[in-house]
């Protein structure tokens, strides 16, 4: 039984769990590098009114 258990999760939950780890992984990723950009236009936007009479 306990091989079977093993091949189980070697076979189906393994890549459904890698699958999981690199969309979170991604989400991460793409996630910071947007509020980088968000602030960076936020402090362009607020330099540019500041400065317009």
């Amino acid at each position: 039984m306990n091989e079977i258990r093993h091949l189980y999760d070697r076979i189906v939950l393994a890549p459904a769990r890698t699958a999981r780890t690199w969309l979170a992984m991604h989400w991460y990723r793409w996630r910071t590098r947007h509020q980088v950009r968000a602030r960076a236009s936020h402090y362009r936007t607020r330099a540019a009114r500041a400065h317009s009479p």
